[in-house]
């Protein structure tokens, strides 16, 4: 009779423990799926985030902009843009160059948003989501200043499992548009490296003003 009841015991342990596997297993599984924020929260999360540091340092500072820096590197897509804003031509410029003119094209699009957004940090912005294709979503944003409304709409996609920002319009101008066409004008008669060193210049003088 004591056997008897010993074995029910181990059976019990066994089973209770195969129980804990799989329940710590489908954890693990759920885990990344819940991870995955929505279009909207993403965008939505990284502005409150931004707009909050600006109010909590409304002085420009290495520091914020480091802060800012931070939170924006996580849901933006700056290969992406930088492909983008180069368009056909990227296939033909070696990956050192790509990588070097993707840092200082990152340094430019930081200095141009963090304008954008600093001068609606005082403002209430709501968003709204669009579905585009699969993989693709838009975010429209609209701010409201008692005026009439601006628009900044976020265009992202589905990158190894989360939404990744790769390109921003305000008020209907797109930013990957707006420099690819400045790009296209510039290697119409110079070189890549030449672009490049321009793109270094322009971004010297920015972040002499403390803006990257």
């Amino acid at each position: 009779m004591r056997a008897s009841t010993t074995q029910i015991g181990r059976v019990s342990k066994r089973s209770l423990y195969k129980l804990l596997l799989v329940l710590v297993s489908l954890c693990l599984l759920a885990t990344p799926a819940l991870a995955v924020e929505s279009p909207q929260a993403v965008v939505q999360n990284g502005a409150d985030q931004v707009l909050y540091i600006l109010r909590q340092r409304p002085q420009p500072s290495p520091a914020r902009v480091k802060q800012i820096e931070a939170v924006i590197s996580t849901y933006f897509d700056f290969e992406t843009m930088a492909r983008m804003a180069v368009g056909r031509r990227w296939k033909s410029v070696s990956p050192v160059q790509q990588k070097e003119f993707t840092r200082e094209y990152k340094k430019l699009l930081f200095a141009t948003y963090l304008g954008d957004i600093e001068r609606y940090s005082n403002e209430q912005i709501r968003f709204f989501t669009r579905s585009l294709s699969p993989g693709y979503a838009l975010v429209e944003g609209s701010v409201y200043n008692g005026g009439n409304p601006i628009y900044l709409d976020y265009s992202l996609h589905l990158k190894d499992g989360n939404w990744k920002v790769y390109d921003v319009a305000v008020s209907g101008i797109s930013l990957a548009v707006n420099y690819r066409d400045q790009f296209n004008a510039f290697l119409a008669t110079r070189s890549f490296n030449d672009l490049l060193a321009a793109l270094r210049q322009k971004t010297d003088r920015i972040c002499r003003f403390g803006r990257c």
